[in-house]
């Protein structure tokens, strides 16, 4: 696997489960899918449900806003938790945690377990922004946003396949001769035990980082891609109109995919006069749309920017979100069900290509604190779920779902027009109020020490500069190689980095990528040992520049 100065895969090889890089992916996305399988079981059996413990229309609507409202809270705290721990242990605790009220909801008798339940289940939502992160710390930043795009749209892929699976799941236990109420509750155990069973695969055989483990992740410079000192602490980013501007932008695109995941089985069941397994199949043809919809918004994103620079990913997330609310009210007047699903799929690829466009902005917002930003817009698209679910609640109690669609739908094309107010360190949407941002997206789509590598004479590859190390320096592979030989180099101690000599003649990497020949085989042969030196050595102080993260820049 070709990486970078900074161990990041400069290709993502969709066959592979080699670790570190794409087993980190695999895990990030695979986690993320379930965890929207299991989020989401309850739904597409909502009406067997309803009529099995005798609860009314309006409190399945309030179940499916709380089902949503808690990952608002859970994703503003799992932000600042990746920023400490990495990715893989927040996401395997949600995932491990979250499937004990998954259970519980099979043994619910009245409303109030319905509440408490999926308001618990909605907190494993929060695992999208650990899939972010963790993609985002694996990948260089000529691809991290198709990363991103790929392992963020193929999570949000099981919220489509719930739609079908649950309610095969229900008639499944039926014709082994459970009754309807013992089926419906036996279907919610089958994700809750892989929920499980991923958590603990995750924590035994994946990686926080290129480096391992995440105390050997490369250290944060004092300042940002741009040049400006760090600081500010959260409050800087909570000031960030820009940052506000995209939690609306994504309660346009995310909200909305979870509002009508919530309630598109149940629409078409009324609307249509449809059967629960068909509406189902139905409704999943919105979700399955993320096979490849959200990785064309990333990389239309990635695309715009290689002529227009940020400009360009202004643009592709206005169109995309206006065609997002656009489509969503053609499909509230359409009354004849062929049409209403070739219209539902080309809506679901908008609203889609509008999430992997928003990404592909995020991490150009903040390069400190960019698992706060991604936190924040992630909560953003729960809040216009909950936002969502109210309109329709309060319009679905009198059967007149289709006009929230309308609501939602004008609502959405409308907000559209906030990312012309997007100014953005000094790029603007407009080309009257300020540049395209060409200076902000080569310097932070290209780290410090690619350009002082290439400075140096090193070959570099692909448009972004990442580095192929030349056989003049050697490179000591932890995952090729070396870990098979010799696992306890996959955890070096913190005090490893920074005791090395500074090189002379070539840049300076950290210990766990390039070696200046002088000391390579005096550390392959005792990697623990620090007191190896050369003649007056100087603290080897790794030469550090900022990193993206699924379009986040670190």
């Amino acid at each position: 696997m070709p990486v970078d100065a900074y161990n990041k895969a400069c290709e993502i090889r969709t066959c592979s489960f080699k670790r570190p890089h794409m087993r980190a992916f695999w895990f990030a996305t695979i986690g993320f899918f379930m965890a929207f399988v299991g989020w989401f079981a309850m739904a597409p059996i909502m009406k067997t449900i309803k009529a099995e413990i005798g609860v009314t229309k309006s409190q399945v609507y309030n179940s499916n806003i709380l089902a949503v409202s808690a990952t608002i809270l859970a994703r503003i705290i799992v932000g600042p938790a990746c920023d400490k721990f990495g990715a893989r242990r927040p996401m395997a605790a949600l995932l491990i945690v979250c499937s004990a009220p998954l259970i519980g909801a099979a043994f619910i008798q009245d409303e109030v377990g319905l509440y408490i339940t999926r308001t618990l289940i909605g907190f494993v939502g929060a695992t999208f922004v650990p899939c972010q992160f963790w993609t985002t710390s694996m990948f260089t930043g000529s691809i991290v946003g198709q990363a991103n795009a790929m392992a963020g749209g193929w999570g949000n892929l099981g919220g489509g396949v719930t739609q079908a699976t649950s309610p095969g799941f229900f008639e499944m236990f039926k014709a082994m001769g459970m009754s309807t109420d013992l089926a419906w509750r036996a279907s919610l155990f089958i994700p809750a035990v892989v929920w499980i069973i991923i958590g603990l695969l995750m924590l035994k055989f994946a990686d926080d980082c290129p480096e391992g483990h995440w105390r050997n992740r490369k250290i944060k410079p004092q300042t940002d891609a741009m040049g400006n000192q760090q600081g500010g602490g959260p409050k800087r980013v909570l000031l960030n109109y820009v940052v506000w501007i995209l939690v609306i932008i994504y309660a346009c695109c995310f909200g909305v995919e979870l509002y009508v995941n919530n309630t598109m089985s149940s629409y078409l069941q009324d609307q249509f006069n449809l059967e629960q397994t068909t509406a189902g199949l139905i409704a999943a043809c919105f979700g399955l749309m993320n096979l490849f919809a959200r990785a064309i918004g990333g990389w239309m994103s990635d695309k715009a920017a290689t002529r227009h620079y940020l400009r360009g990913r202004f643009w592709v997330c206005m169109v995309c979100v206006a065609g997002c609310g656009g489509m969503l009210i053609i499909y509230s007047f359409i009354r004849v069900l062929w049409l209403a699903i070739v219209v539902l799929i080309i809506f679901s690829c908008f609203v889609q290509a509008s999430e992997g466009a928003t990404y592909g902005i995020v991490p150009f917002v903040d390069t400190q604190y960019t698992g706060i930003v991604s936190g924040l817009v992630g909560a953003g698209g729960n809040l216009g779920a909950v936002c969502w679910g109210f309109v329709h609640k309060a319009f679905g109690e009198n059967d007149r779902e289709d006009t929230a669609y309308l609501i939602v739908g004008c609502t959405c094309a409308g907000a559209a027009a906030l990312m012309l107010l997007i100014r953005l360190h000094g790029a603007s949407t407009i080309p009257f109020f300020g540049n395209n941002g060409e200076q902000v997206e080569k310097a932070l789509s290209q780290s410090a020490a690619q350009k002082h590598a290439e400075d140096m004479g090193m070959g570099g590859v692909g448009t972004g500069g990442e580095m192929m190390m030349q056989d003049d320096y050697p490179v000591i592979d932890l995952y090729e190689a070396g870990y098979a030989a010799s696992p306890a180099m996959y955890e070096m101690p913190p005090q490893v980095l920074g005791t090395y000599p500074t090189p002379t003649t070539t840049p300076q990497y950290s210990p766990m990528n390039a070696f200046q020949p002088a000391y390579t085989a005096a550390y392959t042969a005792a990697p623990y040992s620090v007191a190896y030196t050369e003649p007056a050595p100087a603290p080897y102080v790794p030469y550090v520049a900022p990193y993206t993260v699924g379009g986040v820049m670190y």
